[in-house]
Formats: C-alpha cells, sequence, structure tokens
C-alpha cells in the first residue's frame, strides 16, 4: 500500500515569503498577500511553538509535546490569537485567546484489538494502568533543516517527524511488582507532521511487527477534538448543510462513497478534517467511514476486523486546517482556504443546487490551477484571476489547487 503526492504532476512550489529573511520579505512588493505568509517557531526543550498569520487581525499558534497517556509526540494544542500587525506574534507559547482544538485525547488513531480493548494514542491498557505505546523519538525541522537545541526561527514550513511503537495488547505480562505491564510491538508507528499556515498535514504508517496475527476490529486514523463544536457539515456524505450535533450520527461508505472530509464549527472558527484518498484513504478495509460520538469527537474510520500479520503494512494522509472568516458561508456554499502538498487550496462546498459567481480574495490567482477532489456533478470554472463560476445541480463539493 503506498501514499502518493497528491497531484504528483504539479510540481511542489515554494510560498513568495521565505527563507531566514522571511519576515522582512513578508511585506516587499510580490508578497501578494496583506500579510507575512512566514511562521515564528521557538523550541524551548521538548515544546514546540508556532505562530502564523490566519489572516489580517489574527493569528493561529500550535504547540507541539510529548502528550496523552503514552507520551507520543503530537499536537497538543492549536489555538487563536489577535494580532493586527503583518506579521504573527513571536509569543506562540502564550495562551490563546481562543482555543481550537486540544488533545485530552487521541488525535492520531488507536487501535481496537477484540477482547483487548484499545491500544496506542491516549489509551492504557484495559483502560488500566499500563501504557499501550511509546515514543521512539521525533525530528524537528524547518524548511528541511534540523531545529537544533533551544533558539527561534523564521520559516515557511516547519515539519515533525515522531516515530512510536504501538504495544501488543494480546500479550500482556507482570512486572515484578506484580502490574501489568506490555512489551511486545504490534507496529512501528511513523507520523510526519507539516506544518504550513493555518494547516497540518499529516503522513502516517504503521509497519505490523506482531509475534502472532491480530484482528484489528477499529482504527480510527484521523480524529477530531474540535472545541466547543456546534454543528457539522460533512460533503459527500451524509450532511451537505450545517447539522446541529445533537443530530448528526454515523453514516456508511456504502450510502456515501465519495465522503472524505468532514467539517466542524464553533462559535469562533472553524476545523476541516481531510482524508485524502491515499493509502487506507480509499476506504477499502471497511464499511462505516464517518463516525460521530455523542461526547463531541468526530472519526475517520480507516479499518475495521482486518487480520494483520508480521510484515504488513498501512499508510494514510490527510490535512487539518482551521479558519476563523470563511470566503463564504451562506445559503448556497461553504468556500475557504487551506493547503496540501505545498500548493494554496480551495474548498468549495455547494450546500444545495446553484448557480453563481463567487470572488475570492485578491491575492489568489486561478489563472493556473488544478482540481484535486470533484463530486456531484458540481462544475467550476475561472472568470478572471479572482473570480469563480460555479454551477452545481445538486449539493457538490471540489478542492482547487493552486498553482503558486
Amino acid at each position: 500500500m503506498t501514499c502518493l503526492l497528491l497531484l504528483g504532476s504539479m510540481a511542489p512550489t515554494t510560498a513568495l515569503c521565505t527563507g531566514k529573511d522571511a519576515s522582512k520579505r513578508g511585506k516587499e512588493k510580490g508578497c501578494d498577500r496583506p500579510y507575512s505568509e512566514a511562521m515564528y517557531v521557538k523550541r524551548q526543550g521538548g515544546d514546540l511553538y508556532i505562530s502564523a498569520k490566519l489572516d489580517e487581525r489574527t493569528d493561529i499558534t500550535y504547540w507541539f509535546r510529548r502528550c496523552m497517556f503514552n507520551e507520543l509526540y503530537t499536537f497538543y494544542r492549536v489555538g487563536i490569537t489577535r494580532n493586527r500587525t503583518a506579521l504573527p506574534t513571536t509569543q506562540p507559547e502564550a495562551e490563546p485567546a481562543v482555543l481550537l482544538n486540544s488533545t485530552y485525547s487521541d488525535n492520531i488513531g488507536p487501535f481496537a484489538i477484540p477482547g483487548c480493548g484499545w491500544c496506542g494514542g491516549n489509551h492504557k491498557y484495559r483502560e488500566r494502568t499500563a501504557r499501550t505505546a511509546r515514543s521512539e523519538g521525533y525530528t524537528l525541522l524547518a524548511d528541511g533543516n534540523r531545529i537544533e537545541g533551544d533558539t527561534t526561527l523564521w520559516a515557511n514550513r516547519v515539519t515533525v517527524e515522531a516515530e512510536n511503537v504501538i504495544l501488543d495488547p494480546t500479550r500482556p505480562y507482570r512486572n515484578a511488582a506484580g502490574g501489568e505491564e506490555l512489551r511486545d510491538t504490534l507496529c512501528r508507528e511513523s507520523v510526519t507532521y507539516t506544518v504550513r499556515r493555518n494547516n497540518i498535514e499529516v503522513t502516517a504508517s504503521h509497519r505490523f511487527c506482531n509475534a502472532a496475527p491480530v484482528t484489528i476490529a477499529i482504527y480510527y486514523g484521523m480524529q477530531s477534538m474540535f472545541e466547543g463544536e456546534t454543528h457539522v457539515l460533512t460533503p459527500g456524505g451524509a450532511y451537505t448543510d450545517w447539522t446541529e450535533v445533537a443530530k448528526a450520527s454515523t453514516f456508511t461508505k456504502q450510502e456515501h462513497p465519495l465522503f472524505r472530509r468532514y467539517v466542524e464549527k464553533n462559535r469562533q472558527g472553524y476545523q476541516s478534517t481531510w482524508l485524502l484518498p491515499d493509502g487506507l484513504g480509499d476506504h477499502a478495509l471497511l464499511d462505516d467511514i464517518f463516525i460521530y460520538a455523542p461526547y463531541g469527537k468526530s472519526y475517520h474510520k480507516l479499518i475495521g476486523n482486518k487480520r494483520m500479520e508480521n510484515g504488513d503494512k498501512t499508510c494514510w494522509r490527510g490535512v487539518y486546517t482551521w479558519f476563523e472568516t470563511p470566503i463564504a458561508d451562506d445559503a448556497d456554499l461553504l468556500c475557504y482556504e487551506g493547503s496540501v502538498g505545498g500548493h494554496t487550496a480551495v474548498f468549495i462546498d455547494c450546500k444545495r443546487a446553484c448557480k453563481r459567481t463567487l470572488a475570492l480574495p485578491g491575492y489568489l490567482d486561478l489563472r493556473h490551477f488544478g482540481t484535486a477532489e470533484q463530486n456531484s456533478g458540481i462544475r467550476i470554472s475561472a472568470a478572471g484571476r479572482n473570480k469563480l463560476k460555479i454551477k452545481a445541480g445538486a449539493p457538490g463539493s471540489c478542492v482547487l489547487l493552486l498553482r503558486e
């Protein structure tokens, strides 16, 4: 199973304002956005803090650290900070004004094994005391260069490479004190987080090393812990318009075979969770594809009742995108900006049949774009440099990738 780069024929490009002088070049001629695209990065011990401009009035801040019960390295907190300057705050460690996402539970998913409970992520063995995973280390990079020691810097792209071991709950041991302990490896987990502006792109892979075959009852690969969620929208799924979370539920691949993205909103912001079609994103190993839990979490389910043996490999890729002000959110459609594979992405979700022209921000150039995903008869064409003509005979969605 291979995870491929989306639209590989479209060579990834570097954003307009990058490099060691990115903070200065962010305001020079040729940088069309009204704010810098550079991110401010601060490392303090095992904590990695990042700030980026979300819009002219607001920054988004990220905090990576070891967290959850098993102390795995991942993004711990995502929030919004008010800042009207063209550069992001140089205090990304500060408590955000608005909390968007917090790792009080799993964000990169655990495995459920029949009769043995969950392993990985935030889970204890049988939810008692023993760890079910451990961190084997992590590497931090800014524009491809290692971030060594305590430091601050500017970068266009930040990468976190985490290596974990998921322990096999079918083979428990007793330690010298008589307590439960897991020692044997179920699989080795490699996770890469790429931070760019208002996005974290995740690539995850697993190499199974289990001594005996194991059935994976459930694997929730990509999860949401969006704070204070009030409504959900599932392009290509059951909820093509904003639906109160109390009325949302699980749906299946048979019902909605094109579903791979859900968007949540609360009173102050939005989160998009997009599973790409690579690897497990093809949904070949399951029936249920969207899981909504009444306690406020949403899941992309990736494996259901699959037997795994030593040497088996899996992978998946997805993008988390946060925003406070969409390009449009009205009776006809939702439109917002994100990033994937180094490209700016424009997400268009028609909630109903419509025909209209949509003006995009002036810094988005539609003269060269590709289509990453399109369904349900939606038709998109450029109407000049910054306008789109949209025609949909029914609810449908499309993701455009812009050449920068």
